[in-house]
C-alpha cells in the first residue's frame, strides 16, 4: 500500500531564538530546544536539524537572522518538511516576514507546530488569519517595548546617567555589579593613565595641532583604545569631540548638562575643541575627501597653494577670493635633476603640473615672516588688550536661554512647530559661529603666550608637528605665484601669506 504524505514521518527543523541572552551561554535557547524536541517526539517526527539565532532580535528587519534564512533555504531544497518552534513570535515578528513565510510554506507543504500556541496551519484562510493576528500582536508588543526603552534612555540622558551598554569609554574605569557581559554598571571613575593622555591631546589640539599627528604618535607609543585596538583618525576625533570627557551628558550630538561621571578636561576647553575640530573636519573633507589625514613630513604641508586656477601678475595680490575660485593645494615631491625637496602643483590632482617651489628656500622665508608676525601681534596686544571672548560667551549664554524658551514653546504648542524649529536652527547656527570664533581666538592666545624671542630661540628644537601647529594657528594659506626671470634666482615675492 502506498504511504501518503500525511502518514510519512516528518523531517523536522527546530527553530529557536532569543533576542537578549542576558544569562550568557545560550541557556535560553537550550531550554527552547529541549521543549521543542519533546513536542517533536510526541508527534512522532524526526529532528533533522536545529537552527539557532541566539541574542538576535526579529523586530528589526535590517538585522539578518542567519539560521532563520538557512532554515528557509533548507525548506526550499526539500531537506525538511516541518518546523517546530517554542512560540510563533520566535519565528516572526514582522508582517512582511510572515507573508514571505506563508509563500514558502504553501509552495512546499510545510507544517509548523509550536510548543505554546499549537499548530500553525498556513495552508487555510483561517490559519493565515490567526497567524496574521498573532503577528500584529507581536508587532504591537515590539513597538510598545521600543517606546519604553526610548523613554528610559531619555530619562538617563536628562539625568546625566550611564547607559548600561557600549564599550568602556577611554579615560574611565567602570565599576560593575555582578559578572558576565550583562552585568550592571554602577559607575565610572577616572583611569588616571588614560586621562593624562586625553589632557595632553586636548591641550595640543587647542594649540592648533592636527589629529593625524596625535594618532601617529599614540600608535608609535603603543597606546591602545579601550577595546585594545590601534588609534584611527575617526577614533581620536570622536574621543576629543565628545562631551563625556568634560563630565557632560551628550546624546545624538547635543549636550544636555552635567553627568554623574568625573570630568577630565574643563567644559570651556571641550567647547573650543568641538568647534575647532568641526571646522577642521569641513576643511579636511574639502582638501582630502573622506580618507584619513596623510602623514606630514614638512611643517608647511597643506598650507601651500598654487594660484594656477586664476591668471595673476607676479607680485600683485591674488584675486581668486573675489572671483570665487579655489586655490589648488601643492604636494611635496623631489626635483628630477637633483636631490631637492619641492612643493609641486601636480597635474594628476587637477593642478597645472608645472609650478614648483623649493622647500629649502620657502621654509626659512616663512620662519622670518612668522617671527615678524608674532612681534606685530605682541605690539598690538600691548596697545589693545580687548579680548572678544567674554562678549561672545555672554551672547552664547543669552542664546542658550532663548533656545530653552523656544523648546518650552514647542511643547506648549501655542505657536506653529515649524516656525519654532526654524528659530532654533537659526540660534544653533549663531551659537556654532560664536564657538568657532572663541576657539580660533583661543588658539591664537595659546600661541601668543610664547614671545617671538622665546619662539625664535626654541624653534630649532620644535618637532615638525609642533611647527606645523604653530603655522596653522596663524596662517590661513600660503600662495605661490608664477616664477619670474631669471628663473634660477630665488624670488621671495612669489610667496604671498594670508594670516588669520
Amino acid at each position: 500500500m502506498k504511504t501518503s504524505a500525511r502518514d510519512r514521518v516528518r523531517r523536522v527543523g527546530i527553530y529557536v531564538r532569543i533576542s537578549d541572552d542576558r544569562e550568557g551561554g545560550g541557556l535560553g535557547v537550550k531550554r527552547q530546544e529541549d521543549d521543542c524536541r519533546l513536542l517533536a517526539a510526541s508527534l512522532g517526527w524526526r529532528v533533522i536539524e536545529v537552527y539557532i539565532d541566539n541574542d538576535v532580535t526579529a523586530a528589526d528587519r535590517r538585522k539578518k537572522r542567519k539560521d532563520y534564512l538557512r532554515m528557509l533555504a533548507d525548506i526550499e531544497m526539500g531537506c525538511i518538511d516541518a518546523i517546530v518552534s517554542w512560540h510563533p513570535d520566535r519565528v516572526y515578528r514582522q508582517p512582511v516576514e510572515l507573508e514571505h513565510l506563508i509563500n514558502i510554506v504553501e509552495d512546499h507543504k510545510t507544517e509548523i507546530a509550536t510548543v505554546k500556541a499549537g499548530d500553525l496551519d498556513l495552508s487555510t484562510p483561517t490559519g493565515r488569519l490567526v497567524a496574521r493576528m498573532l503577528g500584529a500582536i507581536a508587532k504591537y508588543e515590539v513597538e510598545h517595548k521600543q517606546e519604553r526603552i526610548l523613554r528610559k534612555i531619555q530619562e538617563l540622558v536628562e539625568a546625566g546617567k550611564i547607559h548600561n551598554s557600549g564599550h568602556r569609554p577611554f579615560g574611565y574605569t567602570r565599576l560593575f555589579d555582578g559578572e558576565g557581559s550583562r552585568r550592571k554598571i554602577l559607575g565610572e571613575i577616572l583611569n588616571e593613565e588614560e586621562a593624562a593622555h586625553i589632557k595632553k591631546w586636548a591641550r595640543r589640539v587647542l594649540e592648533g595641532e592636527k589629529l593625524g599627528t596625535l594618532v601617529a604618535e599614540a600608535n608609535e607609543a603603543g597606546i591602545k583604545t579601550s577595546t585594545g585596538g590601534a588609534w584611527s583618525y575617526q577614533a581620536m576625533r570622536f574621543l576629543l569631540m565628545s562631551g563625556r570627557i568634560s563630565g557632560r551628558k551628550e546624546h545624538r550630538g547635543e549636550i544636555y548638562g552635567q553627568a554623574v561621571w568625573p570630568k577630565i578636561i574643563e567644559p570651556e576647553d571641550s567647547d573650543m575643541i568641538r568647534a575647532l575640530l568641526a571646522e577642521r573636519s569641513e576643511e579636511f573633507k574639502a582638501e582630502y575627501g573622506e580618507r584619513d589625514t596623510p602623514a606630514l613630513k614638512y611643517p608647511l604641508s597643506g598650507l601651500v597653494k598654487c594660484t594656477c586656477k586664476v591668471s595673476h601678475v607676479a607680485g600683485e595680490p591674488c584675486s581668486c577670493k573675489e572671483e570665487g575660485k579655489k586655490h589648488h593645494r601643492m604636494s611635496t615631491g623631489q626635483r628630477g635633476d637633483k636631490d631637492m625637496p619641492i612643493y609641486t602643483c601636480k597635474k594628476d590632482g587637477g593642478g597645472c603640473g608645472g609650478r614648483t617651489i623649493q622647500i629649502p628656500d620657502l621654509e626659512p622665508l616663512l620662519e622670518k615672516l612668522l617671527f615678524k608676525r608674532l612681534e606685530e601681534v605682541e605690539a598690538a596686544a600691548e596697545a589693545d588688550d580687548n579680548d572678544p571672548r567674554p562678549a561672545l560667551e555672554a551672547k552664547l549664554a543669552r542664546w542658550e536661554r532663548r533656545k530653552k524658551e523656544l523648546g518650552d514653546e514647542l511643547l506648549d504648542g501655542d505657536r506653529p512647530a515649524r516656525e519654532i524649529r526654524d528659530a532654533i536652527d537659526t540660534l544653533n547656527g549663531r551659537m556654532a559661529g560664536a564657538r568657532k570664533e572663541i576657539a580660533q581666538y583661543g588658539v591664537k592666545a595659546n600661541l601668543s603666550e610664547v614671545s617671538a624671542a622665546e619662539l625664535r630661540k626654541a624653534w630649532k628644537d620644535y618637532s615638525v608637528a609642533r611647527k606645523q601647529s604653530t603655522y596653522r594657528g596663524l596662517i590661513r594659506e600660503i600662495l605661490i605665484h608664477p616664477a619670474t626671470r631669471p628663473f634660477n634666482v630665488w624670488n621671495p615675492d612669489r610667496v604671498e601669506v594670508f594670516w588669520k
